[in-house]
């Protein structure tokens, strides 16, 4: 599947348009960029676009996205503006097939819940679209219920938080063999390799690079992978050759 050269991380955000936000995905558009964002589920089992699994960074709100309906989150505002945190549907009819989508499948729902309501509407779209997931049973979800989808495991060794130990368990080849199968690598550019490159190719996948922050690390990421999922575009960024699809 060709995303062309880059992705936008969350869509087109900046400091006054926030992550994941309509406005996000439609200045992507404009700019014709492929467009990275992030899904789970609601109390009410709502598709909705949020990246973070509790509600404080974004949205100043005790709580995880989980805990709400969408009706109760739909009243909460996306940091220090007016948009509000949108349903997949919503996205799906902004972006409405005029750039390829790249989904990240969250956590937090039961298995299996998520990855069969995303199945079952993007089956209606018309557009270009893959899935991805840490999680390689998401992805072998979709490897096993709906093939015909372009299917990538995301991979990272950046030791952060407690979550380290499960995703340096997922970063190792013998998940991508045996589990996952995917047709791409999502690599995180803090821990990735031309080891992990040849590993890619061992397995006839595509790699990609996340997240190129700023203009120098956009360029180095671009040094391992022929598309980064990036953010913090410089102002003079050139676009024009990023994607030879039609934007119209």
């Amino acid at each position: 599947m060709d995303f062309g050269k880059y992705i936008a991380h969350r869509g087109l955000h900046s400091e006054l348009v926030p992550e994941n936000s309509l406005t996000a995905f439609r200045l992507a558009v404009e700019k014709c960029l492929s467009i990275e964002l992030d899904v789970r589920l609601t109390k009410d089992c709502r598709i909705v676009v949020f990246h973070d699994n509790d509600l404080m960074r974004m949205c100043g709100i005790e709580g995880k996205v989980f805990d709400y309906t969408y009706e109760q989150l739909s009243a909460f505002k996306l940091k220090n503006s007016d948009e509000k945190i949108p349903l997949l549907s919503d996205v799906l009819k902004t972006v409405d097939g005029k750039v390829p989508l790249l989904i990240e499948l969250k956590g937090g729902a039961p298995f299996g819940e998520l990855e069969s309501r995303v199945d079952h509407m993007m089956k209606k779209y018309k557009g270009e679209f893959a899935v991805q997931s840490f999680n390689p049973f998401s992805v072998m979800w979709f490897r096993f219920h709906s093939p015909k989808v372009t299917r990538g495991q995301l991979i990272s060794k950046y030791r952060k938080n407690i979550e380290y130990i499960e995703r340096f368990i997922c970063a190792q080849p013998f998940i991508w063999r045996f589990i996952s199968k995917p047709q791409f690598i999502a690599a995180d550019l803090r821990s990735i390799s031309f080891e992990t490159a040849f590993q890619a190719v061992d397995i006839d996948a595509d790699l990609l690079t996340w997240t190129g922050r700023g203009k120098e690390l956009i360029e180095t990421a671009s040094q391992f992978s022929k598309t980064v999922i990036a953010e913090q575009f410089p102002d003079d960024f050139d676009f024009s050759d990023n994607w030879e699809g039609s934007c119209e």
